[in-house]
This record gives structure tokens, sequence and C-alpha cells, in this order.
């Protein structure tokens, strides 16, 4: 099955949208008991998924990984830091070849220079993603950032996986020619739980390095109790974890 149809069937399935459609599918059934009921439940729950609030109360299931902290790398001693891509802009006019690293991929390769730096560890991006075999990989899009943009080498290329399992598998084949077991892992906080199994199932130590939390600690404000877009577009991430939390453990 191709990217772009597996693309259509999550958003299909996925809330938003999937409320959307059920909402609809209600109110044309409306002379129905049950299609009114349907349409008020998926109504109301799309009003819940719009509040910040509520995300983030939901987002704090996923993101189970702390922050980070300097001692545990030192005491951990990593070998390399793997950073996973999260995604390709395909419409970018003002990057030469109108591609470029999606929001999610720029976050976590933004934090993977930092820890870097810091930690002196060699890096390894991880990422095909790419619709035609001859185009640029989201590895390689991620080595080029990393280098031109925060200045920081990348000693590896992983450029074929498509999942979070592929990841996990072909790091370590890039990785055990060199003798690398104990990694430093980065992605987002809400994606980390999943990750650190795959890539513990593959064979790595693993010390995981959330980043881009959507739960994060802290006071309410006042903007958190109202409907915001972006609550909606992270409920997607978080239900799109949830499911292909699920999936992996009946497949893998």
């Amino acid at each position: 099955m191709s990217i772009i149809a597996i693309y259509i069937i999550k958003l299909l399935l996925l809330p938003p949208t999937s409320l959307v459609i059920l909402a609809l599918v209600g109110l044309l059934l409306d002379k129905r008991k049950w299609g009114k009921r349907m349409t008020i439940v998926c109504l109301t729950l799309l009003w819940l998924l719009s509040l910040p609030i509520v995300v983030k109360q939901w987002a704090l299931l996923w993101e189970r990984v702390p922050p980070l902290s300097a001692e545990a790398a030192q005491q951990f001693e990593p070998q390399a830091l793997v950073v996973i891509g999260g995604g390709i802009e395909t419409s970018a006019p003002e990057y030469p070849g109108q591609v470029t690293l999606h929001v999610r991929t720029l976050l976590r390769v933004r934090y993977a220079a930092k820890l870097a730096g810091e930690l002196g560890l060699p890096i390894l991006a991880s990422g095909g993603g790419m619709l035609e075999p001859e185009d640029i990989s989201e590895a390689e899009l991620m080595a080029q950032t990393l280098n031109d943009e925060f200045k920081t080498p990348v000693a590896w290329r992983e450029p074929s996986s498509s999942n979070t399992a592929e990841n996990a598998r072909f790091s370590r084949e890039v990785l055990k020619e060199f003798g690398i077991n104990k990694i430093v892992l980065v992605t987002q906080a809400y994606h980390m739980p999943r990750a650190a199994l795959e890539f513990r199932k593959a064979g790595f130590d693993v010390l995981p390095a959330p980043t881009a939390f959507i739960g994060h600690a802290g006071e309410s404000r006042l903007l958190d109790w109202l409907p915001s877009p972006t609550a909606w577009y992270n409920s997607f991430l978080l239900a799109h974890e949830m499911v292909g939390t699920l999936w992996y453990r009946l497949r893998y």
C-alpha cells in the first residue's frame, strides 16, 4: 500500500476527521433516535478535543518519559545519538528543490544538535519516507539541515526506513558494525515509549531523550480553556500514537 493511501486512511479513521464524518452521518439520519445521539456525541467530542487543557491531559498518558538530565547521560555513557525522522514537507518553494523537513522532524533535529554538542556524540539520522526511490531521503535532509544550519555533522545515515520498527532495525544494522549498542534516542515525547521499545527490541541499550512535549507541566492559562486548531492537530497525533501502539503489539 502506498504512503499516500496509508495517510488518507489514517486521516479518515482518526479524529478530528472521523468525528466530523460521523456527525454528518448522524445529521443525515436525524430522523432516527441513534442518529441524533451520534451527532451530539461526536460534536461534544470535537469540542472537547479542541480544548488544549483536555489534549494536554491526554498527552500525559503517552509522555511518560521525563526530559533527559545531564546526570542520567553521564551515568549511561552513550556511544552515539540516533534521531528519528518525523516527516518531510514537499511543498516548500522557498527552499531549493521545494522539499524540506516537516516541523516535527525539525524539532527533533534541533534537539539532537543541542545534545550532540553537549555530550560529544556522533549522530545517526534515520528516515526514508519519500514517495519515489530516487528522491532524497529524510535521513539525507536531516543530515543537510544538521550540517548547514546547526553546524553539526552527521556520522551515519539510515535512508530506507518507513516506520518506527524499521528505524530501529535498520539503525541497528548500521551501528552494529561499529560496536555501538548504547544510544541516546531523540524523538517526540508522545512517540518515545513506542520508539524506545522498538529500539530495545532491535538490540540497543536506550537512553530516551524526548522533545516537543504536548502535555508539559505548568499552570493552566485562560487560552488552554479556549478552542484551538492546534489542539485538534495534537489530538490527531495522540490518536495516531494510540492506534500505532496497539498495531505494533499485534504485528511486531
